[in-house]
């Protein structure tokens, strides 16, 4: 099974992802969760990443129903404001009202948010990171690898901010493990 591989942190991040989405009442836990249970890890530390900043554009995509700013700058280029739709839709439905469903707030014994398959086509794809790195464990830094390896919201983020998936994988193989 795949989380027996995880590392104590790499386990902590997936449990703080969840703490992240029941959060911001997420119905569902997504890789930008991931992302965000990773803001304070030490594999981004080196990065000082303003942490506002990232936490401010993943709740402006999530109002823009999870579009990027890179969709944003496509749609607009075929003449869609996606900004104005955005205004519009929330002058007649509510603020937010592109950001999904909010989760149930009742909960019962076995009831969990799911993860989307993009976050675990993530942790999947942290596996495939750690081997091919030589790794026998799971780590943090593989769950990040994976994120900005997967073309998206939460690696157009990051990358705007000077993490890239060929930096951090450089600094990954050479540390010790």
């Amino acid at each position: 099974m795949i989380g027996e591989r995880f590392t104590r942190a790499a386990r902590q991040t997936v449990h703080e992802a969840v703490v992240q989405a029941e959060r911001l009442d997420s119905s569902e836990i997504g890789p930008e969760h991931l992302a965000l249970a990773l803001l304070d890890a030490p594999v981004l530390a080196e990065f000082a990443l303003p942490r506002d900043e990232v936490v401010d554009a993943f709740a402006a995509a999530r109002r823009k129903g999870g579009l990027s700013d890179a969709d944003t700058e496509a749609l607009r280029g075929l003449g869609i404001d996606v900004d104005q739709i955005v205004a519009s839709v929330e002058r007649s439905h509510g603020e937010g009202a592109l950001a999904g469903a909010p989760r149930r707030r009742r909960r019962f014994f076995g009831n969990h948010l799911p993860f989307t398959a993009a976050a675990k086509n993530t942790l999947v794809r942290s596996l495939v990171e750690a081997r091919e790195l030589g790794h026998g464990t799971l780590g943090q830094e593989h769950l990040l690898l994976a994120l900005l390896a997967e073309r998206g919201l939460v690696a157009e983020v990051l990358e705007a901010r000077g993490v890239s998936y060929t930096e951090v994988r450089k600094r990954v193989a050479r540390s010790p493990r």
